[in-house]
């Protein structure tokens, strides 16, 4: 639900907040030029510049800083690692910051430092010479399979509530690398008052941790994406509206759920290749994914049922642990799901919907794979990584658990994985089907016995024999199939020979195993 809040006359007010507001911290850098620690959990940003970090690159060498001042000129970041700071920024690093114009007299920065060393803590600060903000800092990832981060929900109203909140988490979870938000930062997104409530609330501990937004229904708007700096390494025309990045042992891919179509609508195809290959490329233990609208909800909705029938079974297939979600402000923890049905502990996709702002709706139905569901509660959550175990604790505002519940990883051997390359050749064009198989159309003029060739290179070492399968189709009916088994960890070519005409496709891929066994036959490697 949407509204369009009166337009207030701020631009007056803000000029005057910020001018004071430089002026006083200009005065605290001098008479007080403290800092916390990496992880102390102590605030240190200075909140007239809503400082914001996030990533663009690697978490482990960078790090990317985004800030907003009245100050035109205040478009410059210094550095130095922390250890041995002694309040003196003589010799540190600087890095001259990309700026955008003004709006509403705020003026918009976006730096990112690289080179730097994982699992190190930095001091920095933002501004110019004569009006620094505050020393605040950031720590930069490490590969360690034992860390904690925190999902929020919908905000979306209740910013200084949220705010006190948020500053409650970090204060009692201080060791946390990073905050996920499900979307729905703001109520109305147009509003860049809403934004500038959402920032002063945030900045105080996202100065400090990253912060990894989802865009929901109330903010997927230009403003939303001139203001956050994220990962471009989404589909192409979505870079930033779809992501991922690794962080330890978890993979995390955020979606941008008000673009997931169905097959032959907008760019569904692109949008589904994009996340199979991300996901199933990725060697991490855990794969999460963030997005707005729930796929099982509280209180059924179309958007559901579509999310169900069109991407769920992506999800399942590509080895999705857990997904977060918000839109029906409730707090909702489903039973671990797969095939539309409730699996075992371990097994299957749990779901989680979180509501971190002020802006409440009822309890759903009891739906069978509801494990837990709280209303007319501001809620979130810690996820706790420690090797194979995850564990996530939902509190509300106050800090008192509402809920918990612990995955423990299968331990189940590792498939083998191997990529799958035609050898070019005059007579076909190589394709890559919705599913990822690597497939070669038959070119114009060329019919008869024709040879298809490819080659195999491991990605997950494998000891003993694989099977390559060449099916040959044509008008979509298979007309014949050809079986290569051999080591190909040894050997990297494979070949199957067909009779052809023009149009006619060769789909090439491996599998695991040939059973007899339910939902077992054959086992797709790629």
């Amino acid at each position: 639900m949407s509204f369009m809040p009166g337009i207030k006359p701020i631009a007056v007010k803000t000029i005057i907040f910020l001018a004071l507001s430089s002026l006083l911290f200009v005065f605290f850098s001098i008479v007080n030029p403290c800092f916390a620690e990496p992880g102390s959990g102590s605030l240190n940003s200075n909140l007239s510049e809503h400082i914001i970090l996030s990533w663009t690159e690697d978490p482990g060498t960078t790090q990317t800083i985004t800030w907003s001042t009245g100050d035109a000129t205040r478009d410059r970041m210094q550095y130095q690692p922390a250890a041995g700071f002694s309040g003196s920024f003589d010799g540190a690093l600087e890095v001259i910051a990309d700026g955008s114009g003004s709006n509403n007299g705020l003026f918009h920065f976006e730096a990112t430092i690289r080179g730097l060393t994982p699992g190190t803590g930095y001091v920095y600060r933002i501004g110019k010479e004569g009006a620094w903000s505050a020393p605040a800092t950031f720590t930069t990832a490490t590969t360690d399979d034992e860390f904690s981060f925190i999902y929020m929900g919908d905000v979306q109203e209740g910013y200084e509530f949220w705010g006190e909140m948020l500053e409650k988490v970090y204060e009692d979870h201080p060791g946390i690398k990073f905050g996920l938000l499900g979307g729905d930062l703001v109520n109305y997104a147009g509003s860049i008052e809403e934004w500038q409530q959402f920032f002063a609330a945030a900045s105080p501990v996202f100065s400090q941790i990253p912060l990894m937004p989802a865009a929901g229904n109330h903010d997927d708007t230009e403003l939303f994406w001139n203001y956050f700096a994220l990962p471009r390494n989404g589909p192409g025309g979505y870079e930033e509206k779809f992501y991922s990045f690794d962080y330890g042992n978890c993979h995390i891919a955020v979606l941008n759920s008000n673009y997931l179509g169905a097959s032959g609508i907008g760019d569904y195809e692109k949008i589904t290749k994009w996340l199979q290959n991300d996901l199933n490329n990725s060697k991490q233990q855990w794969k999460l994914l963030v997005l707005h609208h729930p796929p099982y909800p509280v209180v059924h909705d179309w958007r559901a049922d579509h999310l169900q029938a069109n991407w769920v079974p992506l999800f399942e297939q590509c080895g999705v642990d857990m997904v977060l979600v918000g839109h029906q402000h409730v707090y909702m923890r489903t039973k671990p799901l797969r095939d539309g049905a409730i699996q075992a502990d371990g097994e299957g996709i749990v779901y989680i919907m979180g509501n971190a702002g002020t802006k409440y709706y009822g309890p759903g139905p009891d739906y069978d794979y509801i494990a837990k569901q709280i209303a007319y509660v501001s809620n979130y959550q810690v996820i706790n990584i420690n090797g194979e175990n995850l564990t996530l604790i939902a509190k509300d505002a106050g800090g008192q658990v509402i809920d918990s519940c612990v995955i423990a990883k299968q331990s189940v051997a590792v498939k083998p994985v191997y990529t799958i390359t035609p050898v070019a050749d005059a007579a076909y064009k190589i394709e890559a089907a919705n599913d990822g198989i690597t497939t070669m159309s038959v070119n114009s003029g060329v019919s008869g016995m024709k040879y298809f060739n490819v080659q195999l290179a491991p990605i997950k070492a494998h000891t003993g024999l694989e099977t390559v399968v060449f099916t040959h189709l044509r008008d979509g009916t298979q007309l014949g199939l050809n079986a290569t088994k051999a080591d190909f960890d040894v050997v990297d070519i494979a070949q199957a020979g067909f009779n052809v005409q023009p149009g006619d496709m060769v789909k090439v891929y491996m599998v695991d195993d040939l059973t007899s066994m339910v939902k077992q036959n054959p086992i797709f490697l790629q």
